[in-house]
């Protein structure tokens, strides 16, 4: 792990529970040497990530600036945007964008026709990597390298586990997923919410993340699924023509 990656893992540990830590407690935390964890927490307060106050220290305001540019740069969010927004509209429900980091799938963008507070996992949080549709999706659409080697690094974990003992029975999943097209998870992460997702990609062919439609189970019953399966490919079709583009040079 390079220093920068260790500087920048400080930001990890503030939550809803933690939202100011001392210098000895980050330290703790990450196993660091007192010397280093002050400089990480001086450099991170210089770049405006970290303030203190009263000898604790909480996230600065410059990450809200970033969360603004995101917003306002990021080619897959602009490109799904107004999309997502209309299908959501269209089918009164929760629309969520989710792409990639690392071994983690991260809900990126959501909009909806009525305002959700109890979604657990909303904008900016990340959705359990083998137990969503959001997820199931992304996964399904990865080379084939590197999903072998996200299954290698994560086999033993009961999500896991519960889509194949092996690597022969997640692999067919997958791929079934991949045929598919879409896929429905049915109160598999939230109760009281029902999901289906289909893949965004970028111009190379890659997988560039997934679409969300989430719904309470009763309205869910009220579509046929597989015409809104129909409905949520041919909206993730046009953010990848978006998407493309945006990305191909003019």
């Amino acid at each position: 792990m390079s220093s920068l990656t260790r500087m920048l893992s400080v930001l990890d540990l503030f939550t809803k529970e933690n939202t100011a830590l001392t210098a000895d407690q980050i330290a703790d935390q990450l196993h660091l040497a007192r010397t280093t964890c002050y400089r990480y927490i001086a450099e991170l307060m210089h770049a405006g990530l970290l303030v203190s106050n009263a000898g604790t220290y909480g996230l600065g305001p410059r990450i809200i600036q970033f969360d603004y540019r995101i917003r306002e740069s990021d080619p897959l969010i602009n490109s799904a945007d107004e999309v997502l927004s209309e299908v959501a509209q269209m089918t009164y429900s929760m629309g969520l964008l989710a792409s990639m980091y690392n071994d983690q799938i991260i809900n990126i963008h959501q909009t909806a026709p009525v305002a959700r507070t109890d979604l657990l996992y909303g904008r900016g949080q990340a959705v359990p990597t083998f137990r969503s549709c959001s997820s199931k999706v992304i996964l399904a659409h990865l080379r084939g390298s590197r999903l072998k080697r996200i299954w290698n690094s994560h086999q033993q974990e009961p999500d896991v586990q519960a889509l194949g003992g092996d690597w022969p029975a997640f692999a067919a999943l997958m791929e079934a997923i991949r045929r598919n097209g879409y896929w429905v998870s049915r109160q598999e992460v939230e109760t009281g919410a029902v999901g289906i997702a289909a893949p965004v990609f970028f111009p190379t062919g890659e997988i560039a993340g997934s679409m969300t439609l989430i719904f309470h189970p009763d309205h869910y019953e009220r579509f046929k699924e597989e015409e809104l399966g129909r409905l949520l490919l041919q909206s993730a079709q046009q953010v990848t023509a978006r998407l493309a583009q945006r990305l191909t040079p003019p």
